[in-house]
Parts: structure tokens; sequence; C-alpha cells
């Protein structure tokens, strides 16, 4: 008879389970290896202050409280992972849960190195150079009136309603309206924080825990009537634009092809032009600042738009701003 030796399906293998299974992008196993790592330096005062270390105490608890946000049911699709990555740790410090030395680490990072505003210059930068320009030219232009129109009304409706319930206009307009409007966390209250804290010289994560509430809230309404809406247009197919956003008049005017996504191939060098771009447009948002008295992350998405709109910044360097942006 003949011996046949029977491989394990590797597929199936509880190994290849947990390595499968990844928190933020490192495979459960290392992961729990490298916190456990950085816990131990925390305990022992041993974590350094410095960059390292306050990337190592962001990076091990956001990715862990990410990934268990994204993955709670209901919780996951109004943004679980940033509201639990913004609520945890400030319950913990609140309740001096925290390592003195793990906070003096993430607070090196995030206020006296500002990393807050490389992250929100990136995001700000990337998403509005990485923007295709016939969408910007062609398909702006077409929707800049409604949308102009449709946030007047919601800023007056929404200050009317705070005013009718007691609240002062002021805000109900700045804190309570405009984060909704902002339209996210990542890329609305953060860079909203910004230009509150150049006016109100209160710092910006203060501001965001204020901020934030709306913006939550204005999510949960905002996915729910959009589910809505997509009903109506599956019932009622004339009443849908199938994702296209501006009604076209001929094949001239098709802006199928603005959609695509031109990023190409991450190259280390093009990301490295999106860096310098990024903190080169900060620093002129800063300058302009300095000059106007407008703050500067505004000037900063304004001067932005106009490089843009002026097509005077070289393809490759869009393109890895671009790649930065996805990457942050």
């Amino acid at each position: 008879m003949e011996n046949k030796t029977v491989t394990p399906n590797k597929s199936t293998s509880p190994q290849k389970k947990w390595m499968d299974f990844k928190v933020g992008s490192v495979p459960l196993p290392v992961y729990i290896v490298m916190a456990a790592i950085i816990v131990l330096a925390g305990v022992m005062q041993q974590l350094p202050v410095n960059m390292l270390g306050g990337f190592a105490v962001i990076l091990t608890l956001g990715w862990l409280l990410g990934t268990i946000g994204a993955n709670i049911p209901i919780v996951k699709n109004f943004g679980g992972p940033a509201i639990l990555s913004l609520l945890v740790p400030s319950i913990l410090v609140f309740y001096n849960a925290m390592n003195p030395n793990v906070l003096k680490a993430a607070d090196m990072l995030m206020k006296q190195a500002n990393f807050l505003y490389f992250y929100i210059a990136c995001l700000v930068c990337g998403s509005i150079l990485g923007m295709n320009r016939k969408i910007l030219i062609q398909g702006l232009m077409r929707m800049i009136i409604p949308m102009m129109l449709g946030m007047i009304l919601a800023m007056g409706v929404g200050t009317l309603v705070g005013v009718l319930l007691g609240l002062e206009w002021k805000h109900t307009m700045f804190f309570i309206v405009t984060p909704v409007l902002a339209g996210g966390i990542g890329e609305g209250i953060l860079p909203l924080s910004l230009g509150y804290s150049t006016i109100t010289g209160t710092t910006s994560g203060a501001l965001v825990a204020q901020l934030i509430p709306a913006t939550i809230i204005g999510n949960f309404f905002a996915i729910m009537c959009s589910g809505l809406l997509n009903r109506l247009g599956e019932k009622r197919p004339e009443l849908s634009g199938q994702g296209q956003l501006v009604r076209l008049n001929g094949a001239e005017d098709d802006l199928a092809d603005a959609m695509k996504d031109d990023t190409g191939e991450i190259d280390l060098k093009m990301m490295g032009a999106g860096v310098l771009t990024a903190c080169t447009l900060f620093i002129l948002g800063m300058l302009l600042q300095s000059i106007t008295g407008f703050p500067g992350p505004v000037l900063m998405i304004v001067a932005a738009a106009i490089l843009k709109y002026l097509n005077v910044i070289p393809g490759e360097t869009q393109r890895g701003a671009k790649q930065l942006y996805k990457f942050i």
C-alpha cells in the first residue's frame, strides 16, 4: 500500500488565521509583541520622550482603538475608529489612567513637535492637489452656486433653531453648525480647529473636544439620510445621477475620465516632494497670516486651490502629494 503524507491546509491553520488578522497594518501576534515592549518601557519609565516614543504611543493605541471601532456593528458606520480614538484617550487622561511617561512622549510629539499641523497640512494639500483639475474647473463651476446656496440656507436654518432653543447664535453657528458642514473629523474639524485656534488663542485639542459632538451627530443623520436617498434613487432611477454629480450635455462634457485614479505606483521620491510641498504651503499660509491677519490654515487651503487651478505645480509633485495624502 502506498503511503501518502497529508499536508495540513495552511489556509485554515490557526497560525495563519492569527497572522491574517491585523491591528492597523500589523499582524496581531506581531502587534502584541510590539505593544508589550512599549507598555513595559512606559511602566519602567524608559519610553523615550521624543518623536520615536511619541509615534510608538499614538500608533499602538490608535491602531488598537481604530481596529476595535471598525469592527463594532453599527458604530463602525458612523466613524467608529475616529470616535474611539478620540474618546478613549480623553477618558483615560481625564481619570489619570495613563502612565506619565507615555503622556510625556505623546505630548512631545503632538504639542512640542506639532505633528498635528504636519498631519493636517498633508491631508489638505494632498486632497486639493490630488484632485483632478477638470473636476475642479468644470464640475465645481457648475456646482458652486447650488452648493453656496445650500450652505447658506443650512447655516441660517441651523443657527435659527439653536437661537430658538436658547443658545447663543455665535456658539451655534461656529461650534455646532459649521463643524457639521465641515464634513467629518480628519479633513473637517481638525483643520477647522487650527483656524479657530489661531483666532481664539485656545489650543486646537480643546477645540476639537468642543467640535466633535456636533460632527458625530451630524454624521449619524447624514448617513441615515443618504441611505434613505439611496433607496429613493433605486426605486426611482430618473431621480438619481448614478454617482454623476453634474448633469452632462454630451460626450464633450463627460467627466468620467476625471474620476479615474491616476496616482500610479507608490514612489518614495514623489512622496518626498509631496512632503516638501505640504510643508511649504503651510509655511506660506503662516507667512500670509502675519501679513493679512487671516488664519494661516485657511490661507493654506486657498493657496493650494489657486495653485491647482493655475496648474503651476508639476504633475509628478501633485501625484506625490496625493500619494502622501493616501498614506497619511
